[in-house]
């Protein structure tokens, strides 16, 4: 028979109550990300839906996203908005939550909540590139504002749940490091 304990003590070079804490830490340090990336989201999505309405923001863009991932027409290459904007909200609740988390202690910023608005004012640059449609005068000028405004806003409401979670609860990446 195999001794559990033993083989997790020889991988992680922990007793395999250690590695379970561990184990559990990261998994709701990934929870605490979601929460703060979808809240984050929701809010950015706000900003983002008053942009269409005024004309400075053109939601098809999800759908080149989507085509870029390889979801869409394979001839055309066009993609279907919504899966666009689904994977766009995934990666607001999964990828960016995990690289903040990661890189927060670097960023200028004496709050978690302002080191996101730095976090999220520097990936602007990305998003105003990538989703930029041919607007031109004013609707130029509200989609830059109004992306950078509702990507700081995200940065915001990323940084502010971390804050408000990381003395609350265990979490393994923020405010901790491995030895």
């Amino acid at each position: 028979m195999v001794d559990a304990g033993g083989f997790i003590e020889w991988v992680t070079g922990e007793s395999e109550g250690e590695a379970l804490t561990d184990l559990r830490r990261i998994v709701v340090g990934g929870l605490v990300g979601a929460i703060a990336g979808g809240l984050g989201t929701l809010a950015f999505s706000a900003l983002l839906a008053l942009a269409v309405v005024l004309g400075a923001f053109e939601p098809t863009q999800f759908g080149e996203l989507a085509g870029l991932a390889g979801i869409g027409d394979p001839i055309v290459g066009e993609g279907n908005p919504r899966v666009g904007f689904a994977i766009f909200v995934a990666g607001g609740m999964t990828t960016w939550p995990f690289l903040f988390a990661s890189l927060h202690h670097y960023l200028p910023g004496w709050r978690m909540a302002v080191s996101g608005i730095t976090f999220a004012a520097i990936g602007w640059s990305g998003f105003a590139i990538a989703f930029y449609s041919g607007q031109t005068g004013i609707e130029l000028l509200l989609f830059l504002v109004l992306t950078f405004v509702g990507q700081c806003l995200y940065g915001f409401v990323l940084g502010l749940v971390f804050e408000y979670a990381e003395p609350r609860v265990e979490v393994a990446f923020v405010g901790t490091t491995f030895q």
